[in-house]
């Protein structure tokens, strides 16, 4: 008969046997993740930026708009995560002469949607502050 000792390095065979898998181990005793409200608003922030008709407002200083706005940039937006659900406030600028309802009911529907697939976090509340109307280019004139 061939017995194999194992050294200092081998597993111990009781430890190996009482080691569960993570998916035999309920949910409650695996741990929690935590979702950062930064997450969240840059989630947010960009899914603004997927609705056609809104921008990015043009950033303030002390209430006075400074700069242009950002049609491409990820708008401003401040969140609150406590668990899984998240209370979020978007700043942003609507395209004239579109309609704000319109437009501010896309981006709430577009935070919710993008915050809940990519953070997987239940967006409960969405302030939309509509700070700045944006007029379109002029077309180059044909002469």
């Amino acid at each position: 008969m061939n017995t194999t000792t194992f050294g200092e390095s081998a597993p111990d065979r009781d430890m190996v046997s009482r080691t569960k898998h993570p998916a035999s181990v309920p949910p409650g005793e695996r741990g929690q993740l935590t979702v950062d409200d930064r997450v969240v608003e840059k989630v947010a922030g960009h899914a603004v930026t997927f609705v056609i008709d809104a921008a990015a407002a043009p950033r303030r200083v002390l209430g006075v708009k400074i700069g242009q706005v950002r049609p491409h940039g990820a708008a401003s937006v401040q969140a609150e995560v406590q668990g899984d659900i998240a209370s979020v406030q978007a700043a942003i600028a609507v395209r004239w002469p579109k309609s704000v309802q319109k437009v501010a009911d896309e981006v709430r529907e577009r935070i919710r949607s993008e915050v809940a697939a990519i953070v997987g976090v239940r967006v409960d509340h969405v302030d939309v502050e509509v700070v700045s109307m944006t007029v379109p280019s002029a077309k180059p004139r044909v002469t």
